[in-house]
């Protein structure tokens, strides 16, 4: 009965978007064209203004746990030590999750993004994917040590990071998964005339001291959190990765936006401590060095910042981050992240560049004439709410992707907080069961057509790119 149902809902749903789609498309355009930004707005070849509005795939190349159902609290490598604990090979790990990334999103699951009018997704990136599978390797040595042999082998990781780099190793071949599956990407998107955000949601040495969102190695030791900032072998792997990025795509306009480092932040005990002074500076430094880099290689692609308290502030310990501060400030998007804020257009923080609030986000986007994209948004069961944010994001102009496409439900847990998300992954498996692992359970659950549209009609109007 419940299969049935959901059939039933599927088909209503299509039928229904099918309109709103092809009066999305026309409103943009009938083809993917360079984007650029022009003041305040993102532009087109034809000089059209173009307000994105997408999903995230989050849950898909990055995996946290608050997603999972249960165990809100793991990360993406706690997933491989339980497994690994349990007696699971690497080699046996390594093929369980190539499983999963070939089955949490396929072709169907952008033809149905398209299908409801969105023309772009954000893809939250995790930096290992650019490692060829023997560089991951001494990575894995690091996740799968205990006590002194851990920091030895994060230490060794560390300095082959800095020696791919010297011998022009790193993110060299086609063959690492992170290009293959962006190439895929591309192709189903160019299809669907919709627009790709590459977001690096995971970087060498974390910026962040919440681990399951960093997918930090050594939270417990004194590297947990931040060593990005701290060891400058971490941020030369990340700009090498971003400059190999850079140079295969470049021309490539169906990627329309690259988003250096996602959510760079400091949260020590539960409570939020704004990014150092010297943090502040790296952060500065490493944007300008990548900006560089890929206006190097002749590409012009627009290039998305976030700030520190989870990509909102730019100004902070007396360092700011503004398009002044770079030596190529052209084509740069400043980004903010929003969950069940305030949503009167004229909500303004003390901190008045921090971006949360949209009073705050309209002068900061006035005074440095950017545009503004909300890399995350969404979550929120209050339809009502999620309705008025999205709706005044759009009319100030600032382009939105809802965090996030599907997740996995546990629906023995009735306190779960269900229904925030397009997608709920079929039947009552959480990706944190070995068994489902074992059984390959999770791999069938989790496509596409085996997921469980929202249920609650205020949902998808609340979320409709094109009311």
């Amino acid at each position: 009965m419940n299969k049935i149902i959901t059939i039933v809902l599927i088909a209503i749903f299509f039928s229904c978007s099918d309109s709103n789609s092809q009066s999305n498309k026309n409103s943009v355009s009938t083809a993917n064209t360079g984007l650029r930004a022009y003041g305040k707005r993102i532009v087109n070849s034809s000089n059209q203004t173009v307000l994105l509005k997408g999903v995230n795939l989050g849950q898909w190349l990055v995996m946290e746990g608050f997603m999972s159902g249960s165990n809100g609290n793991m990360s993406q490598s706690d997933m491989k030590r339980k497994l690994y604990t349990s007696g699971k090979t690497r080699e046996q790990i390594e093929t369980y999750f190539e499983q999963y990334r070939a089955n949490f999103i396929t072709k169907a699951d952008i033809d149905f993004i398209a299908s409801k009018g969105f023309n772009c997704i954000r893809v939250p990136l995790h930096y290992e994917l650019f490692l060829t599978r023997t560089q991951r390797e001494k990575r894995l040595d690091v996740i799968y040590a205990n006590g002194s042999a851990k920091e030895m082998a994060y230490t060794a990781y560390k300095n082959n990071l800095k020696a791919w780099v010297d011998n022009n190793s790193l993110a060299t071949s086609s063959d690492v998964d992170g290009f293959k599956i962006i190439d895929n990407l591309v192709s189903w998107c160019k299809s669907n005339n919709i627009y790709i955000i590459l977001d690096m949601h995971v970087v060498p040495g974390t910026v962040g001291d919440q681990g399951v969102i960093t997918d930090e190695m050594m939270v417990d030791f004194e590297y947990g959190g931040r060593d990005y900032f701290k060891d400058s072998k971490n941020r030369e792997a990340l700009y090498r990765i971003w400059d190999k990025i850079s140079e295969r795509y470049a021309n490539e306009n169906t990627i329309c936006m690259y988003d250096l480092i996602n959510e760079p932040h400091n949260k020590p005990s539960g409570t939020l401590v704004d990014l150092s002074s010297s943090e502040m500076t790296t952060l500065k430094n490493s944007y300008n060095t990548i900006i560089n880099s890929i206006r190097a290689n002749n590409d012009n692609t627009l290039i998305l910042l976030e700030g520190g308290d989870y990509g909102n502030d730019y100004l902070s310990s007396g360092v700011s981050i503004y398009p002044s501060n770079f030596d190529n400030p052209s084509n740069l998007v400043f980004n903010l992240h929003r969950y069940r804020a305030d949503n009167s257009k004229a909500a303004i923080n003390s901190d008045t560049d921090n971006l949360v609030l949209l009073g705050s986000a309209v002068s900061f986007s006035n005074t440095h004439n950017v545009p503004l994209f909300c890399g995350e948004t969404g979550l929120d069961k209050d339809y009502t709410r999620l309705t008025e944010n999205l709706k005044n994001m759009s009319e100030l102009g600032f382009g939105w992707a809802l965090w996030s496409l599907k997740s996995h439900t546990d629906r023995n847990n009735p306190s779960y907080d269900s229904n925030r998300f397009p997608l709920d992954v079929g039947g009552n498996d959480i990706w944190d069961d070995l068994a489902q692992w074992e059984n390959g359970t999770l791999f069938n659950n989790i496509k596409f057509e085996n997921c469980a549209l929202n249920p609650m009609p205020a949902f998808w109007v609340a979320i409709d790119p094109v009311k």
